[in-house]
């Protein structure tokens, strides 16, 4: 068995809490316990992100606590251990926005990969969905300091963060939810 750490420095095993020795693994240092034979990898933290397009306007969230705080995303988060991307995009669509939408009319629209610098990155599966299907008020909720829609436009002549997906990838989603 394996486990995906977020920290860059592990100084104890996560199910003994024996110290931490290194091993050598594809030319690479990786933390291992000699007691459980319990090898940690950094891997990429996996996200699912959902944005409902109400024609030309995409729902964005400001990060009202953690990283990036005050900026303009979409709106998603970490995915739970069981729970598949898009059901996960589900979920924080509707924490974050006070939106609901099932997680079979999400559709995939591309992915992303977030680097901090500090060790930590993420990986981000990025769905659209039309606002005809999302039920519920906007409000923001959860970690959204607030919750708008953005013109494209607007999008395009300010373009916030959008660190997960890129502007191209969002205007994209808005033109494959606007063709159905």
């Amino acid at each position: 068995m394996a486990w995906t750490v977020e920290s860059k420095r592990v100084a104890y095993c996560p199910t003994c809490g024996e110290s931490l020795e290194s091993s050598k693994l594809d030319d690479q240092s990786v933390p291992h316990c000699v007691e459980c034979d319990l090898t940690l990898y950094r891997n990429p933290i996996p996200m699912g992100r959902a944005t409902v397009f109400d024609g030309e306007r995409a729902l964005l969230v400001e990060r009202g606590r953690g990283a990036d705080i005050g900026e303009w995303v979409l709106p998603g988060g970490h995915l739970e251990y069981d729970e598949p991307p898009r059901v996960g995009a589900a979920r924080e669509l509707e924490e974050e926005t006070g939106l609901s939408v099932r997680p079979e009319d999400l559709t995939l629209v591309g992915d992303g990969f977030l680097d901090f610098g500090d060790g930590l990155t993420m990986v981000s599966f990025n769905y659209a969905v039309s606002r005809d299907v999302a039920d519920g008020t906007v409000r923001a909720g959860d970690d959204a300091a607030d919750a708008r829609f953005w013109s494209r436009e607007e999008l395009r002549t300010n373009t916030p963060l959008l660190r997960a997906s890129g502007l191209e990838q969002v205007l994209a989603g808005m033109d494959a939810v606007n063709r159905s």
